[in-house]
Protein backbone atom coordinates (compact mmCIF):
# COMPACT_ATOMS: atom_id res chain seq x y z
CA UNK A 1 0.00 0.00 0.00
CA UNK A 2 1.52 3.48 -1.11
CA UNK A 3 0.24 6.86 0.21
CA UNK A 4 2.15 9.38 -1.09
CA UNK A 5 1.55 12.85 -2.45
CA UNK A 6 1.14 11.69 -6.10
CA UNK A 7 -0.06 7.80 -5.07
CA UNK A 8 -2.48 6.02 -3.34
CA UNK A 9 -3.26 2.69 -3.05
CA UNK A 10 -1.90 -0.67 -3.72
CA UNK A 11 0.96 -0.70 -5.90
CA UNK A 12 2.23 -3.85 -7.50
CA UNK A 13 5.61 -3.92 -9.13
CA UNK A 14 6.14 -7.05 -11.46
CA UNK A 15 10.13 -7.49 -11.74
CA UNK A 16 9.23 -9.56 -14.89
CA UNK A 17 9.64 -6.77 -17.75
CA UNK A 18 6.92 -6.74 -20.34
CA UNK A 19 9.36 -6.28 -23.02
CA UNK A 20 12.96 -7.93 -23.72
CA UNK A 21 14.33 -5.14 -26.11
CA UNK A 22 15.64 -2.32 -23.63
CA UNK A 23 14.06 0.72 -26.30
CA UNK A 24 10.37 -1.14 -25.78
CA UNK A 25 11.27 -1.21 -21.69
CA UNK A 26 11.79 2.70 -21.83
CA UNK A 27 8.93 3.74 -24.24
CA UNK A 28 6.95 1.38 -21.85
CA UNK A 29 8.20 3.30 -19.09
CA UNK A 30 7.22 6.41 -20.37
CA UNK A 31 3.68 5.84 -21.35
CA UNK A 32 2.96 4.27 -17.80
CA UNK A 33 4.68 7.17 -16.00
CA UNK A 34 3.68 10.24 -17.88
CA UNK A 35 1.42 9.30 -21.03
CA UNK A 36 -1.29 7.07 -19.27
CA UNK A 37 -1.91 9.30 -16.42
CA UNK A 38 -2.07 12.61 -18.76
CA UNK A 39 -4.88 11.03 -21.17
CA UNK A 40 -6.51 9.55 -18.19
CA UNK A 41 -8.41 12.69 -17.60
CA UNK A 42 -10.14 12.40 -21.04
CA UNK A 43 -10.98 8.47 -19.98
CA UNK A 44 -8.30 7.56 -22.53
CA UNK A 45 -5.03 4.93 -22.05
CA UNK A 46 -2.73 4.18 -24.54
CA UNK A 47 -1.02 0.83 -25.69
CA UNK A 48 2.67 0.07 -27.13
CA UNK A 49 2.09 -2.42 -29.55
CA UNK A 50 5.62 -2.75 -30.95
CA UNK A 51 9.05 -1.02 -31.21
CA UNK A 52 10.29 -1.62 -34.50
CA UNK A 53 13.49 -0.28 -36.10
CA UNK A 54 13.78 2.46 -33.91
CA UNK A 55 9.58 3.20 -34.80
CA UNK A 56 7.23 2.97 -31.99
CA UNK A 57 3.81 1.31 -33.13
CA UNK A 58 0.92 2.76 -29.89
CA UNK A 59 -2.56 2.16 -30.24
CA UNK A 60 -5.79 4.67 -28.56
CA UNK A 61 -8.16 3.43 -26.27
CA UNK A 62 -11.32 4.86 -24.51
CA UNK A 63 -11.55 8.48 -25.03
CA UNK A 64 -8.63 8.66 -27.17
CA UNK A 65 -9.87 6.01 -29.70
CA UNK A 66 -12.41 8.09 -31.61
CA UNK A 67 -11.42 11.66 -30.64
CA UNK A 68 -11.09 14.41 -32.97
CA UNK A 69 -8.02 15.96 -30.87
CA UNK A 70 -5.90 11.98 -31.59
CA UNK A 71 -3.69 13.44 -34.21
CA UNK A 72 -2.66 16.41 -31.85
CA UNK A 73 -2.09 14.40 -28.97
CA UNK A 74 -0.08 11.96 -30.71
CA UNK A 75 2.22 14.76 -32.08
CA UNK A 76 2.57 17.04 -29.29
CA UNK A 77 1.85 14.92 -26.53
CA UNK A 78 3.09 11.38 -26.94
CA UNK A 79 5.68 11.52 -29.91
CA UNK A 80 6.87 14.64 -28.27
CA UNK A 81 7.46 12.89 -24.92
CA UNK A 82 8.56 9.69 -26.29
CA UNK A 83 11.69 11.53 -28.59
CA UNK A 84 12.64 13.18 -25.25
CA UNK A 85 12.97 10.71 -22.75
CA UNK A 86 14.11 7.41 -25.18
CA UNK A 87 17.39 7.72 -27.17
CA UNK A 88 17.10 6.41 -30.58
CA UNK A 89 13.74 6.59 -31.26
CA UNK A 90 13.00 8.21 -34.40
CA UNK A 91 8.80 8.47 -34.74
CA UNK A 92 5.75 7.46 -32.96
CA UNK A 93 3.17 5.96 -35.25
CA UNK A 94 -0.64 5.46 -34.30
CA UNK A 95 -2.02 2.18 -35.03
CA UNK A 96 -5.56 2.94 -33.78
CA UNK A 97 -8.54 2.61 -36.45
CA UNK A 98 -10.20 5.77 -35.14
CA UNK A 99 -13.40 5.24 -37.05
CA UNK A 100 -13.88 1.85 -35.47
CA UNK A 101 -14.81 0.51 -31.63
CA UNK A 102 -17.89 0.61 -29.49
CA UNK A 103 -18.40 4.86 -29.42
CA UNK A 104 -15.94 6.91 -30.85
CA UNK A 105 -16.37 10.81 -30.27
CA UNK A 106 -15.56 11.73 -33.58
CA UNK A 107 -16.15 10.26 -36.93
CA UNK A 108 -13.78 10.28 -40.03
CA UNK A 109 -14.29 13.20 -41.89
CA UNK A 110 -13.42 12.60 -45.77
CA UNK A 111 -15.54 15.63 -47.60
CA UNK A 112 -12.96 18.24 -46.18
CA UNK A 113 -16.42 19.69 -45.04
CA UNK A 114 -16.52 21.12 -40.63
CA UNK A 115 -18.38 18.60 -38.65
CA UNK A 116 -20.25 21.22 -37.20
CA UNK A 117 -21.82 22.58 -40.39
Amino acid sequence: YVETLQESGFKIDNPNAAWSDPKAQAVQEVIDRDINPAVASHGGHVVLLDVKDDVVYVEMHGGCQGCGMASVTLRQGIETRILESVPGIRQVIDATNHAGGANPYYASETTGRSALE
